[in-house]
């Protein structure tokens, strides 16, 4: 039980310091970025962008990285909510089962659609056609992902089993 009052704590501290004033600051940017076009060099401050690409194609990846990350605080939230579950002794209950699965599909798009991003941006605004075959960040959310959903099945047949033993007795 410490375990999870450690982990539940280390997730809330994440919550307060990271997660909430960054959801202001993507508000924010999410404004500034139409009205200020050049803020995106913010975002993008590793890839040089080319002075040709006109900035719409600029502020459509700001906003689709600005979509991926509100989902990653979501799962992050998500993720919390699912931990109350567990303080309060209630591992079974079928909103787990069902937070589970959404943080499953959740980081699975994150990480499918983040390596969708990056290659495409890289073939856009530097005009190099690169094909990553090592462990990235993406791979390793879709794996998180898929972990996510395979537990949730596992916590489904567990409620089961549960359910038919407190039957049987």
């Amino acid at each position: 039980m410490r375990k999870l009052i450690i982990l539940k704590s280390l997730v809330d501290f994440i919550w307060i310091i990271t997660c909430i004033p960054l959801l202001f600051l993507m508000g924010f940017f999410l404004v500034y970025m139409f009205v200020e076009p050049e803020a995106l060099d913010i975002v993008f401050d590793e890839i040089s962008f080319d002075k040709t690409i006109p900035n719409y194609i600029k502020q459509f990846f700001g906003l689709l990285f600005i979509i991926i990350t509100s989902i990653s605080v979501y799962c992050l939230f998500v993720f919390r909510k699912t931990l109350r579950y567990f303080q309060q002794v209630k591992p079974f209950h079928i909103d787990v089962i069902n937070n589970f699965h959404k943080i499953g599909y959740m980081l699975c798009g994150i990480g499918i659609g983040g390596t969708l991003i990056a290659f495409a941006s890289r073939i856009l605004f530097k005009g190099e056609f690169i094909i990553n075959l090592g462990i990235t960040p993406y791979l390793v959310l879709t794996v998180l992902g898929l972990f996510f959903m395979v537990l949730s099945e596992v916590f489904k047949v567990a409620k089961h089993a549960k359910e038919e033993n407190e039957l049987t007795v």
